[in-house]
């Protein structure tokens, strides 16, 4: 059975923070904004390729979106991501409908727990 991943690991914004200093000291909450920001045309893009049958570039999208989102500590937005991208490099994509909605979900659920760690506004 599949663990489930945590909707924000902290620890991953930890390991970021060593990219600050005094003169970039709130690098990783303007890297985390630029994230943010991108993120729910990224999505609506995952919708796109979806409806289009396109699953070539629906994984490479799932891909650099799982690899994005883990990098700010979104590991269930990750995971999901990945089962994405595995299932779109298969041969159908029968349930890539479902993942795409846990990907959704799953960013809904973290994003405003990114916000608060880094203290970020809407």
């Amino acid at each position: 059975m599949e663990q489930q991943a945590l909707a924000l690991d902290v620890r991953q914004l930890e390991k970021l923070s060593v990219l600050q200093d005094e003169d970039a000291p709130n690098l990783v909450a303007e890297m985390a904004q630029g994230y943010l920001a991108r993120t729910p045309a990224r999505l609506s893009r995952l919708r796109e390729l979806l409806a289009a049958g396109n699953a070539g570039l629906l994984a490479n999208e799932a891909h650099g979106l799982a690899t994005a989102s883990g990098m700010f500590g979104m590991m269930r937005v990750r995971q999901h991501c990945k089962a994405l991208e595995n299932l779109a490099r298969g041969p159908s994509l029968e349930g890539a409908e479902g993942l795409v909605t846990q990907v959704e979900q799953a960013y809904a659920e973290a994003r405003p727990l990114l916000m608060v760690e880094l203290k970020l506004r809407d």
